[in-house]
């Protein structure tokens, strides 16, 4: 038998004593024992009324809620409205001797809607696992954050896509019950569990990569195989040797010039096969890569069951190592919530699980509940993307807004401080961004990672001068085209290339040496999260998902025409990125198009 005064120190200092709902809620820190118990008889703390959380300060906390606490009924001066009652001290509660009850409802005046309403009901009652729908700009993380104030459980997580969309949430939500997570900070949980040494540092696979493949293999070949290791570990847990080369066959990895020497494709998915294996061994320096944080901890069996109530964001956008991470980290007997939007499902090419959204939820058998009610964008707009996702609404109180038609001779003159011009790739925002910054316009691309991967192509050449550099530039798109040519996805991989390849000649523009080159890199690509000045945010589609400008401009010929599938929701998102005006830049300016 368990007795409750042995899982923690409940102190008279440390406990913080609560009243909801005519129970006690004590909080104290586990003592050194805690944790064996609570592995071994977890069921019988929860059935006693005990579980574990984080409090702000990232500590580990006990929890207990005690028996219900006798109350005079006929003292109490009038009835007490469970839904706006507040939670008292203890103290408090015992000297008035009246029973509260938690808030049901989200504080202050808003009014939601019948669908966020179904949502915050599953929330109180709901069982099993849900997915809810939520489309651009229907209020996604304002509902989620009045949900957990609905939810019984103690112990939630609520795990986001990145740290951007951590700071977003974190800044929403202060429920003391939930933690806030990116998946590879869940990850890094984990492995500090089991090493607790571990620290990120990316080298560490590279050094890997040397040990599978001897330190004799051409630097090529090492390059080749640190990529594909990359794509495994956010793509499976555990792949076959045919799984891997099948693999590298799709993100069009070999090493012609190295074939004759042995190093065939089969070859370079035995190596990185085995640098998986060599990934759940500890490294004597304690490094771990970044693809580690989630794929480790799900490959080795590490996650725990920590959490009652597991929430799942932008889960479009996740893989099959962090969906399995989310579902693992959540009770056999809690409830898991997925939420997303398939028709924003734009990054298939890096690794996320092909429909995700609905592989989860005939998984989980979950039901379905949908957010379908823009507050971002205007009626013009909405009508627009409604082409595409026909359960698309604008609010009823949503201004009409406006969609204009622009030739691309009048955008550099039409644009102003504040607006976005979104492009399908990177490389046609390059000219645009220079004629701006030439013309006195604040002006810079989305995406500080991009410029430093671009930046590590720069260096890569070793060229001498700006003509060597645009001649070494020409031949790397030709090799690198040359080694996808053959690949299933041989036409996303070429335009990749191309990309990349348009956007360092054009960056080459007008400059004296290779390190102006590199020294424009860096400057021009920043990100919005940490960019203070105004300007002209120019972007890509993908860049652009999660932001929002009231003017958008789009480059039209850079979209497909035949718009279906992922290329079908890259539309959808880059037209909701608009909250007031919608303006399609064209090559040949219509007839009928706005003069300024």
């Amino acid at each position: 038998m368990i007795h409750i005064e042995n899982v923690a120190e409940w102190g008279e200092g440390s406990p913080v004593n609560t009243v909801r709902g005519e129970r006690i809620l004590r909080i104290a820190s586990p003592d050194p024992s805690f944790w064996g118990l609570w592995r071994s008889s977890k069921a019988e703390l929860q059935a006693m009324g005990v579980s574990v959380r984080k409090n702000r300060d990232g500590e580990w906390e006990v929890c207990h809620w005690g028996n219900p606490v006798e109350v005079p009924v006929q003292e109490q001066s009038e009835p007490v409205e469970a839904e706006k009652a507040p939670i008292v001290p203890v103290r408090e509660y015992i000297a008035a001797d009246v029973a509260v009850s938690a808030p049901k409802y989200p504080a202050g005046e808003m009014v939601w809607s019948d669908e966020q309403n179904a949502i915050f009901n599953w929330f109180r009652n709901g069982s099993g696992s849900l997915v809810v729908r939520a489309r651009a700009g229907t209020g996604k993380t304002t509902t989620i954050k009045a949900a957990f104030s609905h939810a019984p459980e103690e112990v939630m997580l609520y795990a986001v896509f990145n740290k951007k969309n951590q700071l977003e949430a974190e800044a929403k939500i202060s429920d003391s019950r939930v933690d806030i997570k990116t998946l590879h900070a869940l990850g890094f949980m984990f492995i500090k569990q089991m090493w607790p040494q571990a620290h990120p540092e990316d080298s560490v696979e590279r050094a890997r990569v040397l040990v599978a493949a001897g330190s004799q293999a051409p630097d090529e070949v090492i390059s080749a195989v640190c990529r594909l290791v990359a794509f495994a570990k956010n793509t499976f847990v555990a792949p076959s040797l045919v799984e891997m080369v099948d693999l590298a066959d799709a993100r069009g990895i070999e090493t012609d010039a190295y074939e004759d020497l042995g190093w065939s494709v089969q070859k370079l998915a035995q190596v990185a096969l085995a640098v998986l294996e060599l990934s759940k061994v500890p490294d004597l320096e304690g490094r771990i890569s970044f693809n580690d944080m989630v794929w480790l901890p799900v490959a080795q069996n590490w996650v725990h069951a920590w959490y009652d109530l597991v929430v799942v964001d932008e889960a479009q956008d996740m893989n099959l190592p962090q969906l399995l991470m989310a579902r693992r980290a959540c009770n056999p007997a809690g409830r898991i919530v997925v939420v997303g939007d398939d028709r924003q499902a734009i990054y298939g090419f890096r690794g996320a699980a092909q429909d995700g959204m609905n592989m989860m939820s005939k998984e989980l058998r979950a039901s379905e509940l949908g957010l379908t009610i823009t507050y971002r964008c205007p009626k013009a707009v909405v009508n627009i993307a409604a082409e595409i996702v026909p359960d698309y609404r604008a609010a009823d109180a949503a201004p009409e807004g406006e969609i204009r038609y622009l030739g691309a001779s009048i955008l550099p003159k039409s644009v102003q401080v504040g607006d976005a011009i979104l492009s399908r790739a990177n490389a046609p925002l390059m000219p645009i961004c220079l004629q701006l910054l030439r013309s006195g316009v604040p002006a810079r691309i989305e995406g500080r990672d991009i410029g430093k991967q671009l930046l590590g192509i720069v260096k890569s050449l070793r060229a001498k001068s700006v003509p060597h550099f645009i001649a070494r530039v020409n031949v790397w798109g030709n090799k690198q085209r040359n080694r996808v040519k053959s690949s299933p996805h041989a036409e996303e991989r070429c335009m990749a290339i191309n990309d990349q390849v348009e956007v360092l000649i054009a960056v080459a523009e007008g400059v004296s040496s290779v390190a102006e080159i590199e020294a424009r890199l860096q400057n021009l690509f920043q990100d919005s999260n940490g960019f203070a000045k105004p300007a002209v945010v120019l972007s890509s589609v993908h860049k652009a998902k999660g932001l929002e400008w009231n003017r958008v401009h789009l480059l039209t010929r850079t979209f497909k025409a035949n718009k279906g599938g992922e290329e079908a929701n890259i539309f959808y998102v880059a037209v909701t990125r608009a909250k007031q005006t919608l303006v399609f830049v064209s090559d040949d300016k219509p007839e009928d198009a706005d003069d300024e």
